[in-house]
């Protein structure tokens, strides 16, 4: 379980999260979506330490993430996986080498049990065989299930996907999203997702948190959206008067 208690930033005076307090739970996919600038990125980065608030604490199970130093972070961040909008992997390394990354960098297995769990974790995202390409010989979708692959290499507590639709056909991004949903369920990992894909959003959306201008406007879940009143949520889902109609003719279902 993460927990981040009233936690604001500013940039130049300016301020992008205002007192924000909010939970996420273990096993099931936490969605945060909202505007371009709407502060939902910067509040993912502080979650995982790529920022410092100005006020406020994050704790991850009950350990305040916040007032540790840079070194104990680093058993916390073990237990993190991440899975960047781009897929972030190295161009100059093999499939296998990338899954592998962190586990050479943060676990105390041997070369031949590392590959083990490289060829588990591949076979899980339906890349099994994939080992020697490289990047620039997979697709968008390949990409992005070896990031997933990368991602949960060290059998992660905490999940975090950027985007991870990004650049991605709609049957693609739909084998991302079960993905997602799968691991999140099988490993019950408190699984965060950034993201402008409401497809994805009403999918596998668990809970849903909605930025408006720094501020926590909105929580709820999918069926919620359907019937809710909040007029910034409403004008960020159902943006035109087809969406609308979309989801009027939903509530009755």
């Amino acid at each position: 379980m993460i927990q981040v208690k009233n936690i604001s930033k500013s940039f130049n005076g300016n301020k992008v999260l205002n007192d924000i307090s909010v939970e996420f739970f273990p096993g099931n996919v936490n969605f945060i979506i909202g505007r371009s600038g709407s502060g939902k990125s910067v509040l993912t980065k502080c979650i995982v330490g790529l920022m410092e608030v100005d006020q406020g604490d994050i704790f991850f199970d009950n350990r305040n993430f916040t007032l540790l130093d840079r070194w104990d972070r680093k058993s916390i961040r073990q237990e993190m996986g991440m899975l960047f909008q781009g897929s972030a992997l190295f161009d100059s390394m093999t499939t296998e080498e990338n899954v592998m990354f962190p586990l050479k960098m943060f676990s105390s297995m041997s070369l031949s049990e590392m590959k083990d769990r490289v060829d588990w974790c591949l076979q899980r995202v339906n890349l099994e065989g994939k080992n020697k390409l490289y990047p620039s010989e997979l697709s968008g979708g390949m990409q992005k299930r070896t990031g997933i692959a990368r991602a949960i290499a060290m059998n992660p507590k905490y999940l975090f996907c950027d985007e991870p639709n990004s650049g991605l056909d709609p049957q693609t991004a739909i084998v991302i999203d079960n993905l997602i949903r799968e691991i999140t369920y099988e490993f019950k990992s408190t699984t965060i997702v950034v993201s402008h894909d409401m497809n994805s959003v009403m999918e596998i959306g668990d809970k849903i948190n909605f930025i408006y201008e720094g501020n926590l406007w909105w929580q709820g879940n999918k069926m919620d959206i359907l019937h809710t009143d909040n007029q910034e949520i409403n004008d960020f889902v159902f943006p035109s008067t087809f969406m609308k109609e979309i989801r009027d003719n939903l509530k009755g279902i």
